[in-house]
């Protein structure tokens, strides 16, 4: 049977890697290499493993539930901009059911995080509206129309959506207007693309307007959220292992609820990651602005899963012995997976719709981006390796909540404002710069 298009991205990523085995021979033998864990088909030994890595997991949850955003602030901002809606309906004269509002990007997937320093965070929202074919020739005049329905001290315009700041909440909104792809005159690849079955999302893409060339391109955000959703139901992890935990956890001290379940693998990587990208801003290891964006982390990670579960799935791999394994697997594999093409330079493809190049910023900086992408990726394997080396569980919980900037977690909570401990940072090496605020 011919492998998916993700195993085959993701098994040459191992080979350029130097070969399968290769993959984590960076691991100490603290943590047992890879190569032995996959194929050993003995239970007892996931058990072991089991027991090997189940301080690292208790603090990487203590470090997730830290930084884990509480559903009742996604709720509050929720109702937020379900009343712009409505105050946009009004003032447009738009009937309500031509309007649809739905949360992308972190909160729709589950992997808002919280902020550096507790400042505000940013929650994404979706305005889709009917609007004619004939309004759909005049990008601009769809999305001004909308700033000025918004108008007021707290709405600034930004490239292809309006923020709006929530006065004396902790987040505020990108509100993004955008239209049914189909509302609007489409290129003949465009087209193909609607009907290309590898598209399985393609149903939901949308247009949106691009301010600086003044024309819509293509989006969707429902698709890569379902995309998400749907990699992240799937197992890479030795099940067995988890069906012992019980008879692992009966002989170490209790520890509060884990949160790195085998089924939340996935979401709790893009949420590990991406802690660990905004801590290494805060440091000085990399600058805010050739950081790499939220939706690029997302996409690989997302990419690299699917690889890995369709390469379990053929018997070409066997699955992770634990859920730590899987999160170091994913870290080395990442500098791998974003191609340079002779003409079309970096290229990460919306999966969901066509011609949406997530890395498109890499190919306008003289590869600042691609630089920053490759040291920051080095960092995070480091740090992963360097906290696995460890062998006391105390002080494996120390490093991990250094790493990832909670020093002042002993107990998961998450939340913004003085909710939980206090996050303990180091002082960066030079002013640190403003983050995007993202997660």
């Amino acid at each position: 049977m011919a492998q998916t298009k993700n195993a085959q991205r993701v098994k040459a990523a191992i080979e350029r890697r130097r070969g399968a085995t290769m993959l984590t021979k960076s691991l100490t033998t603290s943590m047992e290499g890879l190569d032995n864990v996959l194929f050993d088909s003995i239970p007892g030994s996931g058990v072991r493993m089991g027991r090997k890595r189940e301080p690292y997991a208790h603090a990487l949850s203590l470090v997730n539930d830290h930084i884990t955003v509480p559903q009742s602030l996604i709720d509050e901002a929720s109702a937020a901009y379900e009343n712009i809606a409505y105050r946009l309906a009004s003032k447009l004269s738009w009937p309500p059911e031509a309007i649809k509002i739905f949360p992308q990007g972190s909160a729709s997937t589950k992997t808002l995080i919280r902020t550096i320093g507790n400042r505000k965070f940013d929650i994404d929202a979706v305005c889709e509206v009917d609007i004619s074919k004939i309004e759909a020739l005049d990008p601009m005049g769809f999305f001004d129309a909308i700033g000025t329905a918004l108008d007021g001290p707290n709405v600034v315009q930004k490239k292809r959506c309006w923020s709006i700041n929530i006065i004396d909440k902790p987040f505020y909104l990108e509100f993004t207007p955008s239209v049914p792809l189909l509302t609007i005159p489409l290129t003949e690849r465009q087209i193909y693309g609607l009907n290309n079955p590898e598209l399985e999302f393609a149903s939901t893409a949308l247009a949106v307007v691009n301010t600086p060339s003044k024309s819509w391109k293509t989006s969707n955000p429902a698709g890569i959220r379902d995309w998400v959703n749907r990699a992240s139901d799937r197992k890479i992890v030795l099940e067995l292992v988890m069906e012992a935990y019980d008879s692992i956890r009966a002989s170490i001290d209790p520890v509060p609820k884990q949160s790195v379940e085998v089924e939340e693998t996935l979401r709790v990587a893009i949420r590990l990651f991406k802690r660990h990208r905004d801590i290494s801003i805060h440091r000085g290891y990399i600058t805010a602005e050739a950081q790499p964006i939220s939706i690029i982390l997302v996409t690989l990670l997302t990419i690299c899963y699917e690889g890995l579960a369709d390469l379990i799935a053929d018997g070409t791999r066997q699955p992770f012995a634990h859920v730590v394994d899987a999160l170091i697997a994913l870290a080395e594999l990442l500098p791998d997976m974003i191609p340079k093409y002779p003409d079309l330079g970096y290229y990460l493809g919306n999966p969901t719709v066509i011609d949406e190049n997530f890395a498109e910023r890499w190919n306008l900086d003289n590869s600042e981006c691609a630089e920053t992408f490759k040291t920051w990726c080095g960092l995070l394997q480091s740090d992963l390796i360097a906290i696995a080396a460890l062998d006391d569980p105390v002080a494996m919980t120390e490093k991990t909540l250094e790493v990832f900037g909670c020093s002042g977690a002993t107990n998961p909570s998450g939340g913004p404002g003085n909710s939980g401990p206090q996050v303990t940072l180091v002082p960066p090496p030079k002013a640190a710069p403003r983050t995007s605020g993202l997660a």
